[in-house]
């Protein structure tokens, strides 16, 4: 075996070692509450560093989903659910964010495409200067426009009591279309789609027009079968976004349990487990916690898991053509 075979199969060894290494450090957390999600709060005191089930239990994921439990105090004995308690409702929370979640991919992915067509294949004056003016609203983080957009929600004209001069009322408070109305056009998904149309060479459309095909027969069956990775790519972060989403539902809709999100109802429920269990509600239920988290997180993991291998090729895709 030569010097240079040895150097080689070192080298590999090490970078496999830096890998297994780095993916377990990034993978701590998830395992950390998984663990801790099927102790009970006696065990996850007793090891903090790292939650042992020394008796492990699905107790706390039946009561996430909505389970019952006798608790007997006395002579008394109780039916407690996640569905008794003031906002437990954890299907209708997860409806309600798989509707919102699938408004906000068709929409935004709709205008992206149109959009990233016209700054792509269209020629026409001041294209690029519009383009940079839509580039430089990135400039700015997300939470600069929360107060601006809620005063705009509430002051929303002839809405929830609103005058005309949007006066007296709530406006859209508390109300779906607070949910639904904001965030349409996605910047963001404009210039990836625009990056990889200019990828395709145009000799595609000038073969449909000659054809007959006008411009949005080019873009919706000429071209939107070729942006399918890119599209995945957009499936997964709107997806993941708005099933995380929770600043803008708890400003919008904490009044409202009906129109909960999965995460801002979650954490309203997390303050519940001492109760669903019938301990003093003197100390959180780290373990009731991680539960919800867990079950908060599994449809994106299998999302991934389904898309992965599109979501890998769009990502690389559009690297390419970036």
């Amino acid at each position: 075996m030569t010097h240079d075979h040895i150097f080689k199969m070192t080298r590999r060894g090490l970078l496999y070692a830096v890998l297994i290494i780095s993916s377990l450090i990034m993978a701590f957390p998830l395992l950390f509450g998984a663990a801790g999600s099927i102790a009970s709060s006696n065990d996850y005191a007793r090891t903090p560093w790292f939650p042992i089930p020394y008796h492990p239990s699905f107790l706390n994921y039946y009561l996430a989903l909505g389970g019952t439990n006798t608790i007997q105090s006395g002579n008394t004995v109780k039916h407690v659910s996640a569905l008794d308690t003031p906002s437990g409702d954890v299907p209708r929370w997860a409806l309600n964010t798989l509707l919102r979640a699938g408004w906000y991919i068709i929409i935004p992915a709709i205008s992206a495409v149109m959009a990233g067509y016209v700054f792509a294949k269209m020629h026409f004056r001041g294209r690029d200067g519009v383009f940079v003016y839509l580039l430089s609203s990135m400039m700015l983080p997300g939470i600069v426009y929360l107060v601006p957009t809620f005063v705009m929600m509430a002051r929303f004209p002839l809405a929830g009591g609103n005058s005309i001069l949007g006066q007296g009322g709530s406006g859209f408070i508390n109300q779906w279309p607070a949910l639904l109305i904001t965030g349409l056009v996605n910047v963001y998904f404009i210039f990836m789609f625009r990056q990889t149309l200019l990828g395709i060479p145009i000799d595609f459309e000038e073969a449909a027009r000659v054809d007959g095909a006008n411009t949005l027969q080019c873009i919706f069956e000429i071209y939107l079968p070729m942006l399918m990775p890119t599209i995945t790519v957009l499936i997964i972060f709107q997806f993941v976004a708005i099933w995380n989403d929770y600043m803008w539902p708890l400003f919008v809709s904490a009044g409202n349990p009906y129109i909960y999100t999965i995460s801002l109802g979650f954490q309203y429920l997390s303050a519940a487990g001492n109760a669903l269990k019938g301990l003093p509600a003197s100390t959180t239920d780290y373990p009731f916690t991680f539960a919800l988290a867990t079950v908060s997180i599994a449809p994106l993991i299998l999302l991934f898991f389904i898309m992965q291998r599109y979501f890998v090729e769009g990502v690389q895709g559009f690297a390419i053509k970036g």
